[in-house]
């Protein structure tokens, strides 16, 4: 910040720089973005959105399938960027096939073949999600 002076001694007040202040804030976002939303949590290894899709799954879960659909609608309520970012995070989570059950064409990472429309596709909450990540203990 650069100081005004009017007469010798006399301080009127604090004039910041445009540039300074976007680039501090562009600073402050990027570290946000990076560290907040990004990179996995050291305690469990989810990002955010994998979390929140987790809760929405235990939430609705009766032992069925779900569609797809149906479970980013639920996560909406907790992760409101849009529903795209939610179903390629669960894309991720199913075609690891370790938290999440899967039913239906889910792609292939080997191949790059895509899942199908989320509306096609379902799933449910694996029996080591179940036991493991939703103990209590």
């Amino acid at each position: 910040m650069e100081e005004t002076k009017f007469a010798p001694g006399e301080v009127i007040h604090d004039v910041a720089t445009v540039r300074g202040m976007y680039q501090n804030w562009f600073l402050d976002y990027a570290s946000y973005v990076i560290l907040e939303r990004a990179v996995p949590a050291v305690e469990d290894g989810l990002k955010p959105v994998q979390r929140r899709i987790l809760h929405a799954m235990k939430e609705m879960d009766d032992g069925r399938f779900n569609k797809v659909a149906n479970v980013i609608g639920q996560t909406m309520q907790y992760h409101p960027h849009g529903d795209a970012s939610i179903g390629d995070a669960m894309v991720n989570l199913g075609q690891k096939d370790l938290l999440i059950e899967t039913q239906g064409n889910w792609g292939d990472v080997r191949t790059g073949d895509s899942a199908a429309a989320p509306r096609y596709i379902e799933a449910r909450l694996s029996k080591f999600a179940l036991e493991v990540v939703f103990n209590p203990d």
